[in-house]
């Protein structure tokens, strides 16, 4: 039996300033900006959460990408965390993930968390191996979270963060693989999910398809993730039909990732 390697290979649903074309947020969105929106929310139109909380980049050039926003909050069953990336570099950047230190206000290491990008972007190794990998296209944005921190992690005990990339860079060119469309909000009981579909684009069949969707507020800050898998093959040209776990706040718009399991 041949081995799969695991690739993320979506796209943005969604349109919003930040979270998918890459430009800059609002002036007044970031740490220090009122950050208030029409609704009267104060973390409407921040970027990062809790704000004030500041974060500081470990690596000299991070591989070309910038943290551009975060959500550390407090849910039902202890810390989340949810943040994006921009690839502000010249390259694509491939394999990337986010690791973040939590550092408390006696300056002391408390526990550190780390997850892949989810990019939105498959390449193909330009060796001839016609080996597929994910990576940040440049100006693009990639997200990861997490629901599931250490538990010793109190985020009011907190001073300040320290993140680095995890990350190379190498020849590829992009692939058009694996299109998401239709997404939809649909409520289900206290939250709400996301309905849509996966369409295989390749040449081969993939499978074990998983979407990750990320709301985000009118700034493109990730506010929580749904997300919905299955076990099965989707042939060239064939599509899966999803619905996602639940959230408790959509956001303004949404930004949704595929991720599925391609042969070598």
């Amino acid at each position: 039996m041949q081995s799969k390697s695991l690739v993320v290979i979506g796209a943005a649903a969604l349109a919003l300033p930040l979270a998918c074309s890459g430009s800059p947020p609002d002036e007044g969105a970031g740490n220090g900006g009122s950050g208030r929106g029409s609704g009267g929310d104060p973390g409407e139109g921040l970027r990062f959460v809790p704000e004030g909380l500041s974060s500081t980049d470990m690596d000299e050039d991070g591989a070309g990408l910038e943290l551009v926003a975060f959500t550390l909050v407090q849910g039902a069953a202890g810390p989340e965390l949810y943040a994006a990336v921009r690839n502000d570099g010249e390259t694509p950047s491939c394999d990337a993930g986010l690791m973040f230190y939590f550092i408390d206000k006696a300056d002391q290491l408390v526990t550190t968390w780390g997850g892949s990008l989810l990019s939105g972007r498959l390449y193909r190794l330009d060796d001839g191996s016609g080996v597929m990998i994910p990576c940040i296209a440049p100006g693009e944005i990639a997200m990861t979270g997490s629901a599931d921190l250490p538990g010793e992690l109190v985020i009011e005990e907190l001073g300040y963060l320290k993140h680095r990339f995890p990350a190379f860079t190498v020849d590829v060119v992009p692939v058009d693989a694996v299109t998401v469309s239709e997404v939809k909000t649909v409520g289900r009981g206290a939250g709400s999910a996301y309905t849509g579909t996966l369409e295989n684009r390749l040449d081969v069949a993939v499978s074990d398809p998983k979407i990750t969707v990320f709301p985000v507020n009118r700034a493109g800050r990730p506010l929580g993730m749904a997300t919905s898998s299955a076990a099965a093959d989707i042939p060239p040209g064939g599509i899966w039909t999803f619905e996602t776990t639940t959230v408790g706040d959509v956001g303004a718009g949404h930004v949704a990732y595929p991720t599925v399991s391609v042969p070598p």
